[in-house]
């Protein structure tokens, strides 16, 4: 682990969570997650000249009779949403060309293999120059039958200290807050056919620099999510420092 992966790791443990249902989880990784490798459900990057205060803001969803929108069409307001955080985004930050699988995406649950709450994650990959710091001030995850029809939502948000900078690198995930997994697994997972669910991503986003910063939906489950190798080193690092100190005293 070099010196500025470690620092970007004590600085993801360290920054603010102001909203609990979609959490910041430091103890998962993933690689290889470049444009090349993995489709994104959701983009975000300036279009134009920077926003004041380097805000940016995006959104996708399903409209009514299942088309699939891009833009301020695709926000959603706090409605349904389950202890909403307040913030709700405005979209029109979302680069061209508008790609399905490539830099916009609608994925059912059957498609990511998620059949629980506890499964859901939400990769955010930030592509700030240096590794800077950005503020995740919303991230929303929307549920849609086929037809278009909003089932409900979820809500989070986190404020990163630090980054990692390029677009194929790991990024941060977020996932389901156990107190509002069984909220979900009775509101989305009770339906009948609940594989065909539609997911969806709405964000905001400040101290955005660069970009383009994404998002997508990954299954917990997968063989390709696995724990934070450096941070189970630096627990088996304090266990054993702890364990030398106890047989200090001892002798």
């Amino acid at each position: 682990m070099t010196g500025k992966s470690f620092a970007v790791i004590v600085g993801c443990v360290l920054s603010a969570s102001a909203h609990a249902d979609l959490i910041f989880d430091a103890t998962v990784q993933l690689s290889a997650q470049g444009f090349g490798s993995a489709p994104r459900d959701l983009t975000i990057q300036h279009t134009g000249p920077a926003a004041p205060n380097d805000f940016e803001s995006g959104c996708v969803g399903i409209a009514s009779g299942g088309a699939f929108v891009v833009g301020p069409a695709g926000c959603r307001t706090n409605d349904a949403t389950i202890d909403p955080n307040g913030v709700i985004p405005v979209g029109g930050d979302e680069p061209s060309p508008l790609n399905d699988n490539q830099k916009y995406g609608a994925p059912t649950l059957a498609s990511r293999g998620i059949t629980n709450a506890g499964q859901i994650g939400i990769l955010f990959n930030a592509t700030e120059p240096g590794g800077d710091s950005i503020n995740v001030t919303d991230i929303t995850l929307n549920f849609f039958t086929p037809t278009g029809t909003f089932i409900g939502s979820i809500d989070g948000q986190q404020s990163f200290a630090s980054s990692f900078p390029g677009n194929g690198v790991a990024g941060f995930v977020f996932r389901v807050d156990t107190a509002e997994q069984a909220v979900l697994n009775a509101l989305i997972f009770g339906q009948p056919n609940f594989g065909s669910i539609i997911m969806t991503l709405n964000s905001s986003l400040t101290g955005a620099t660069a970009g383009p910063d994404s998002f997508r939906i990954v299954n917990l489950a997968s063989p390709g999510v696995v724990p934070e190798p450096n941070g189970l080193a630096l627990l088996g690092l304090a266990v054993a420092v702890l364990a030398l100190v106890v047989r200090s005293r001892r002798r």
